[in-house]
């Protein structure tokens, strides 16, 4: 519990200057935790004696995050097209000359790690700079990037926080196998304020305007829980309790940013779709 709490002591202000600073500084933090990550997922793969390809994998994940911080997200396909060549040529090779059977297997974990990580991971940087007029919300001003941010990253601390708390307290239907330890009550509490807390600041902040703030409200409401369970999928899969313990007494990188790798992404494109 002492770790917990001297964890985010120093964490948490430590992301809300990183956050609110953006730019080069913000893009640089990002690149270390997917290069993180990546390493988390690939000592999962590795319990189960999966290799996941450095070269063809790690590289281009960490190209991907690179090109999204510096704003060149017309990188991404060329990158992943040549990143998932490269895969399945080096998962050839080592069939071939290296005696590593199973190719399918060692070559579809490779490019769901340049997927979950690098494809994932590099929507952070992207959401944090969209473009736009500065906006005022609850009496300060916002970058539309930064506020953009925060909208998911507090969206999706209202999802885990309150399916955490309403699950303890008023829990009695298991919600998913995957994490038995959920309950179906918590879960809808948790849907319910991370749409009220997106939506609200969607509205009221980015003034992306009433359709669009609601189906960014869900759009997280619905994402953050999923990104939970995939990563809870992972873990089981490979019969471990954490994916590391980068965060002392709180995991890894992927246990922290789980829900927001999926919730990132999603609620991107509908403020690229609605021009917000």
């Amino acid at each position: 519990m002492l770790k917990r709490i001297l964890t985010a002591i120093v964490g948490i202000p430590v992301a809300v200057f990183l956050v609110t600073q953006g730019g080069k500084l913000f893009s640089a933090a990002v690149f270390v935790l997917a290069a993180a990550a990546w390493r988390e997922y690939a000592r999962m793969t590795a319990t189960k004696k999966i290799n996941c390809y450095i070269i063809t994998s790690f590289l281009p994940s960490m190209l991907l995050v690179l090109a999204a911080g510096m704003g060149k997200s017309e990188w991404f396909m060329p990158v992943l097209a040549f990143g998932t060549l490269g895969v399945l040529i080096e998962g050839l090779l080592r069939h071939c000359n290296c005696n590593e059977t199973n190719w399918p297997l060692h070559t579809s974990t490779s490019l769901t790690a340049l997927l979950y990580v690098g494809l994932l991971f590099a929507h952070i940087p992207l959401i944090r700079e969209i473009p736009g007029n500065t906006v005022h919300f609850l009496g300060m001003e916002f970058a539309r990037g930064e506020l953009s941010l925060w909208m998911v990253l507090l969206g999706t601390w209202a999802s885990d926080t309150f399916a955490y708390f309403f699950g303890m307290a008023f829990g009695k239907h298991k919600f998913c196998s995957v994490s038995p330890k959920k309950s179906m009550e918590g879960a809808i509490a948790g849907f319910l304020f991370a749409f009220a807390v997106t939506g609200s600041i969607a509205c009221y902040g980015l003034r992306a305007g009433i359709a669009a703030s609601i189906l960014l409200g869900l759009t997280v409401a619905f994402f953050a829980p999923v990104g939970d369970l995939i990563e809870s999928i992972l873990k089981r899969s490979y019969d471990i309790k954490d994916s590391g313990n980068f965060f002392p007494g709180h995991g890894g990188v992927l246990d922290r940013f789980d829900s927001l790798l999926f919730a990132v992404p999603a609620a991107y494109y509908i403020l690229k779709l609605f021009g917000n």
